[in-house]
């Protein structure tokens, strides 16, 4: 069995195991700083919405490996909804039948010690906590690589790559006074960037050394970190795009326009009307090129994500991913179902008390909902009911095709105002 972290559209039968690697690419998940021990904890519960998803990017001869908490009966029961709107929505999707359930700690020793017989066995990416599948040294170097910020911040330059003004220092360094004259001199703001973990948890804005070290009080003095230029989104806009990479050439599967929304990331923009053109696609080939000439690479075709931003017919690449990206997720979906509308993918809240009202809502204004404004199309959940804000909530992860503010009116009239909160910020800031 081959295992890696392969493009979905393989038609090889496949196990998809997928459980918050990032951590542990680069840390000692026994050895984490107490903010990196709650931000791992959250990416493993996010991931578990995009092992829902992987229900629905799979075939009848595939499996996929799901965490222990969806065993729980109310969460398995909303599983098995998932299930039906994928089929309802014409998906192949994976049968229940081929579903596997694993705990979250050690879920990879317990995938392991379970293996059904297939070709393929298809990682988030090559990482440090999926050794008991991969065992391969080499492919996990290549993964620490490849998806090093600051191993590209080093490499890129000579590479001919376009980048931001990047500096690396140790945080012994800024406290000292170092990077003061880099701070002085970017007075757009700095990015930091630190290794591992997920979702923007290692990447944010600082405008000053001071902010810069309380954010990185817990770690080391001699941690490295990454101060990166922040551009002006008044004047870039930022995108990204999958590139699907095997030896003998390197392809664009889709493009995305982030969407922000109080200074933070909230979903992805997807459009026929965002097309790449000759200028951009050039340095993204040339990106890719990177990537494979790094070892990035397979003969079944790897995927690899590239953040940028674009002002006319410049580009700066920010970063590379050479893994799956969580955007991959539902432009697969729109390509399966064939959607040439817009559409807006991202994750959301609803309380677990409006669990019934949100399935119905969903199943009302399922895809294609032909002769609707908008129409829902379902990607995962996580199966926890997590009290936020003194209320009981879960996460949702979803794709609304078409006219988003219909979505947000109707979502107002059928649930109550605490549901789908980040969608009222999207319509009022990042799609305005």
């Amino acid at each position: 069995m081959k295992v890696g972290s392969f493009i979905p559209e393989q038609s090889a039968s496949t196990l998809y195991a997928m459980a918050g690697d990032d951590c542990s690419l680069h840390h000692d998940l026994s050895n984490l700083t107490p903010k990196q021990q709650v931000d791992h904890q959250e990416n493993q519960v996010l991931t578990c919405a995009l092992q829902v998803a992987l229900v629905g990017l799979g075939k009848a001869s595939d499996y996929v490996a799901l965490g222990a908490p969806f065993t729980d009966p109310a969460w398995r029961e909303m599983l098995g909804h998932y299930s039906e709107m994928f089929v309802t929505m014409g998906l192949d999707s994976v049968p229940d039948s081929q579903w596997q359930f694993h705990p979250l700690d050690g879920y990879y020793e317990s995938v392991a010690a379970s293996l059904p017989e297939v070709d393929l066995t298809n990682l988030y990416m090559i990482s440090g906590s999926n050794e008991p599948l991969h065992q391969n040294a080499a492919a996990l170097a290549v993964s620490r690589n490849v998806n090093s910020k600051l191993h590209f911040a080093e490499h890129a330059p000579a590479a001919g790559l376009p980048v931001p003004r990047t500096e690396v220092y140790s945080k012994r360094a800024i406290r000292e006074g170092e990077a003061d004259r880099l701070f002085a001199e970017l007075l757009n703001g700095v990015m930091v960037k630190l290794l591992g973990l997920a979702g923007s948890r290692n990447v944010f804005a600082v405008d000053s050394v001071t902010d810069c070290l309380d954010q990185i009080g817990e770690y080391a003095d001699d941690v490295q970190i990454l101060l990166q230029e922040k551009l002006d989104i008044s004047q870039w806009r930022e995108m990204t795009v999958d590139l699907t990479i095997t030896p003998q050439d390197i392809s664009i599967s889709n493009v995305r326009q982030i969407l922000f929304a109080g200074g933070k990331w909230v979903g992805n923009y997807i459009s026929p009307e965002l097309e790449v053109p000759e200028a951009h696609k050039a340095v993204l080939m040339q990106v890719g090129a990177y990537a494979r000439d790094h070892g990035h690479v397979a003969e079944e075709g790897i995927n690899c994500g590239i953040d940028y931003f674009i002002s006319g017919e410049e580009v700066i690449v920010t970063e590379i991913n050479a893994r799956w990206t969580g955007g991959l997720f539902p432009a697969e979906f729109l390509r399966r179902l064939g959607v040439t509308q817009p559409a807006v993918a991202f994750f959301d809240m609803v309380p677990v008390a409006q669990r019934q009202a949100v399935r119905a809502f969903q199943r009302e204004h399922l895809f294609p909902a032909s002769g609707n404004a908008f129409s829902y199309v379902p990607m995962g959940f996580t199966p926890f009911a997590m009290e936020i804000e003194g209320t009981e909530r879960y996460f949702v992860w979803q794709i609304v095709v078409g006219d988003f503010a219909a979505f947000v009116e109707a979502k107002r009239q059928a649930l109550t105002e605490d549901a789908f909160p980040t969608a009222d910020l999207i319509l009022q800031e990042a799609l305005s």
